[in-house]
């Protein structure tokens, strides 16, 4: 009997040692705990004010996210505030342990990152580890402007405030406002006015790390410079219009523009393409007089050639006449006398050949030359 009590007494004390494990576990995870009581949180740090607590991470990789996130806190404490208030964090290594779709999210869609701005919350996932510190900061500034504003953050104000905390951690501010100011280049006028505050923020938020958080980023540093952090924990304090109006006005002067819509650039592009069209006519204009004046030497060369071959042909002409009647003086000239030398008779019969009467004609003894030339062997039978 006493062993079966001692036996009965041992399995009563696993009993209690089992349920309370679970308990135990639970005592670390802080805020994270309540909000999810079927997770374990073995690991947390502190990223300044606020708590940071992982479900399934090792203690390396949630010291990393903790001092990637103590960056900005420190930013946003300093100059906006929000986060004293006991803000948490909550990293899960895979999926949310949430029912997305009763939170609005679309069906079918892993959600990956909330943040509950009234309860100082932020839960996010690391399945994409490249994604978790971006993801951490987004829901960080939704809590911020939350609390500071109790829900009435002005949009989409709010956005660009987002992104110009990114820039400032990315050290892109300056690249983003150079972007801005390409983009008035070449207009006639400042943009048009933007609505900062047309809208207020929404609470929770849920979104999706891979596609980015925050605007642009610009108007907001333009803001904070211009009056100071006081439009980021008073933004409906001050008259956001009158900053847009000057900001635009900053962007439009910055691109080289004059009151009026024109533009020192636009002179310059003209006068250099007026130059470039003059050096192309000009060198048109240059080759063309230059083929003119080829075209008018050809000319010249070919008539001083006809020119020559005319008096080569003359004097060939000449100088076999010539050899002609010195070789033969019975060769009389048409038309003249018997004691005249004869012409050229061209392609007639000669003045003293075959076609004239019998006392005219010739002996073979006293044709000229060109017969015998002609006829080689003519004489051989006289």
């Amino acid at each position: 009997m006493r062993q079966r009590n001692t036996m009965m007494l041992m399995m009563v004390l696993v009993g209690l040692l089992l349920a309370a494990a679970p308990a135990s576990a639970q005592t670390g995870g802080g805020r994270c705990s309540e909000r999810f009581a079927a997770s374990v949180f073995e690991t947390e740090a502190d990223a300044g004010p606020v708590k940071v607590y992982g479900s399934g991470l090792t203690q390396p990789l949630l010291d990393r996210y903790a001092e990637d996130w103590r960056q900005l806190i420190e930013l946003i404490q300093e100059e906006m505030g929000g986060l004293d208030g006991g803000v948490t964090v909550c990293v899960f290594d895979d999926r949310l342990p949430l029912d997305a779709e009763a939170l609005g999210w679309p069906r079918g869609q892993f959600l990956r990152a909330i943040a509950f701005g009234e309860e100082q919350l932020v839960v996010v996932s690391s399945w994409l580890i490249g994604e978790t510190p971006d993801a951490g900061r987004n829901g960080l500034l939704h809590v911020a402007e939350y609390q500071i504003s109790g829900g009435t953050f002005p949009e989409p104000f709010g956005n660009d405030v987002k992104g110009w905390y990114r820039n400032r951690v990315d050290r892109t501010v300056e690249v983003v406002h150079n972007v801005f100011v390409r983009q008035n280049s070449g207009l006639a006028e400042p943009w048009q006015p933007f609505p900062w505050t047309v809208g207020r923020m929404v609470d929770p938020l849920l979104w999706n790390p891979e596609f980015g958080y925050g605007g642009r980023g610009d108007f907001t540093n333009f803001a904070v410079t211009t009056a100071g952090n006081g439009v980021l924990s008073d933004p409906l304090g001050l008259d956001l219009g009158e900053l847009d109006d000057k900001w635009r006005q900053t962007l439009f002067d910055e691109s080289g523009a004059i009151l009026g819509g024109s533009r020192g650039w636009m002179l310059g592009l003209s006068l250099a393409i007026g130059l470039l069209l003059l050096g192309v006519l000009m060198a048109w204009w240059g080759r063309r007089q230059k083929r003119a004046i080829e075209d008018k030497m050809r000319d010249l060369e070919w008539l001083e050639q006809m020119s020559r071959e005319a008096r080569q042909r003359e004097t060939v002409r000449t100088s076999i006449a010539g050899h002609a009647g010195s070789r033969d003086a019975r060769i009389r000239r048409r038309g003249s006398d018997s004691d005249g030398v004869d012409g050229d008779d061209g392609d007639g019969s000669p003045a003293g050949g075959e076609g004239r009467t019998g006392r005219n004609r010739m002996s073979r003894r006293s044709k000229s030359g060109d017969d015998r030339f002609r006829h080689p062997g003519f004489d051989q039978n006289d």
